[in-house]
């Protein structure tokens, strides 16, 4: 109960600090995916810098619509962000951020493991705008490369597995996908879920719903170029 009142006390802020934009269904929300592994030395003060970035981005930027911050749950001090802003140009008046000049300060402290330098995709998600708060969920990064021949019919089943996820799933919290900016084919999704375990029962009941056994059916025809990637990692709460 007392979640559900802050996200709409979270939601109404928003709208009054957009004046509005956030219901423009024109503007499709620009998204990313970040990837990095830090060096166990530098984790606090990664965590510390990255949490201070993500709430000053939502409480201070009008166009920010989404940070989720999370920690895979296999391989310690690798991190994923998902980020979304009201199209290209809200993110780019986020790098021009005094948040921006802080993170680049942390960056040259050479935080980053051999091979972990952050690795970012970017994408116009699916869904209209809409501002989310900051919570602990159970979240899933995939990357799929889908051969030419295969893409209409990928996009009516990932489509159709997007709309079961966000309107018939109790636990799935958020499905989003859209193509790769800077490669044609490649797709980018950011998933959230809830429930027990962390949220992993979330998941479970999503890779058991009908809608997913579609997709499974269209995995099984060899549509990839390359191997679908899959990350699965918690999402940080605010605090």
């Amino acid at each position: 109960m007392i979640q559900g009142i802050l996200s709409i006390i979270f939601f109404i802020s928003f709208i009054t600090s957009c004046n509005g934009f956030a219901t423009n269904k024109d503007i499709k929300p620009y998204g990313l995916n970040l990837r990095c592994k830090i060096k166990p030395e530098h984790r606090d003060d990664f965590i510390s810098v990255i949490k201070d970035r993500q709430r000053e981005t939502l409480e201070l930027e009008q166009a920010s619509l989404q940070y989720c911050i999370g920690e895979d749950i296999n391989d310690e001090n690798t991190f994923y962000i998902h980020q979304q802003y009201l199209g290209e140009d809200g993110f780019a008046a986020h790098r021009e951020s005094e948040g921006t000049k802080k993170w680049n300060e942390f960056k040259n402290t050479n935080p980053f493991a051999e091979g972990g330098e952050p690795v970012i995709e970017f994408f116009y998600t699916n869904l209209v705008p809409t501002k989310t708060a900051i919570r602990s969920a159970y979240c899933v990064h995939v990357e799929l490369c889908i051969k030419h021949e295969y893409i209409d019919e990928f996009l009516q089943v990932i489509e159709n597995n997007s709309n079961g996820s966000n309107n018939d799933e109790p636990l799935c919290l958020q499905y989003v996908y859209g193509e790769s900016t800077s490669e044609p084919n490649k797709f980018i999704f950011h998933e959230e879920y809830e429930g027990k375990d962390g949220g992993k029962e979330g998941f479970d009941e999503h890779a058991s719903a009908p809608h997913f056994k579609v997709w499974e059916e269209f995995a099984e025809k060899g549509p990839f170029t390359k191997d679908p990637v899959v990350h699965f990692f918690k999402s940080f709460s605010d605090g």
